[in-house]
């Protein structure tokens, strides 16, 4: 499943796989310590999401661009006019605009290596240098933003800015 895996110059194991979420190959990342059962594993969570769970993460990918158009509109003038046309519709068509290049994992207990995760890190086109971020534990969102170094195995509380900007939240 992971293809061309090599240790890189700081010591972390770096591969690809296919995801058939996107519909192309995305690198994947992890520490030595960390078995590639449990990244192949959580790989094949990725590439069989309840289509549910992915409307979910498409729902909060339109919050975010939806904020970062009301943010800064002087900087969408040359966004695609089309991003949020067929979303209705289709809520997935937004998946297009999106660009993942990491799949990122973190050490973590063996007693929580059963637990699905996602940590991944890309772009997306209407964020520029910004980023984006999706996290998710057990088919739960944690986050989804710009980009962020998160871990996911990490229980830290979020500052209030950091909520504010996190849209896997409904807003309230």
């Amino acid at each position: 499943m992971v293809k061309e895996l090599y240790e890189n110059d700081l010591g972390l194991m770096v591969g690809k796989f296919y995801s058939d979420v996107f519909g192309y190959d995305i690198e994947v990342m992890y520490e030595k310590g960390i078995s590639q059962e449990y990244v192949e594993r959580n790989i094949e969570y990725f590439n069989n999401l309840d289509q549910n769970f992915i409307i979910n993460i498409c729902t909060s990918l339109k919050r975010y661009y939806e904020s970062y158009k009301k943010l800064y509109p002087d900087l969408c003038d040359e966004l695609p006019s089309d991003i949020l046309e067929n979303f209705d519709k289709n809520p997935t068509s937004i998946l297009q605009y999106v660009k993942i290049g990491v799949y990122r994992f973190h050490k973590c207990k063996a007693s929580d290596e059963d637990i699905p995760v996602l940590n991944l890190g890309g772009h997306c086109e209407w964020a520029g240098d910004a980023g984006i971020t999706i996290v998710a534990k057990k088919n739960h969102l944690i986050y989804v933003g710009r980009w962020q170094d998160r871990n996911v195995w990490e229980n830290r509380e979020e500052s209030s800015l950091e909520k504010m900007f996190n849209y896997a939240l409904p807003i309230a």
